[in-house]
């Protein structure tokens, strides 16, 4: 009984699964290759990668060259962009430009 809640415990808290991003000018972000002309896909063991907006990364993420941001570890909230000055329910600001979610 307990090995069946450790693993729902697990499934629960799961890292959200690494996604291809959309290409911004030629480049991917670091762990990531071109897939074909509009995407990157990460590679094995990728961390989360999202569209830089503005200059600057949302909490708990780090700058992959000039148009990405990497999640800083496998526990990174998902980040969104924010559209006006709110987030949508279950998320919170992060900074003037993304929203994280609160799980």
């Amino acid at each position: 009984m307990k090995n069946i809640i450790f693993l729902l415990f697990i499934v629960a808290f799961d890292a959200i699964a690494v996604q291809p991003v959309n290409k911004v000018g030629n480049s991917c972000p670091s762990g990531y290759y071109s897939s074909g002309s509009n995407y990157c896909s990460p590679n094995n063991n990728s961390r989360m990668a999202i569209i830089k907006i503005g200059s600057s990364c949302p909490s708990g993420y780090y700058s992959s060259g000039s148009n990405y941001c990497l999640a800083s570890n496998d526990s990174a909230k998902n980040a969104i962009q924010k559209q006006g000055n709110s987030c949508p329910s279950g998320y919170y600001s992060s900074g003037s430009a993304y929203c994280l979610s609160n799980n």
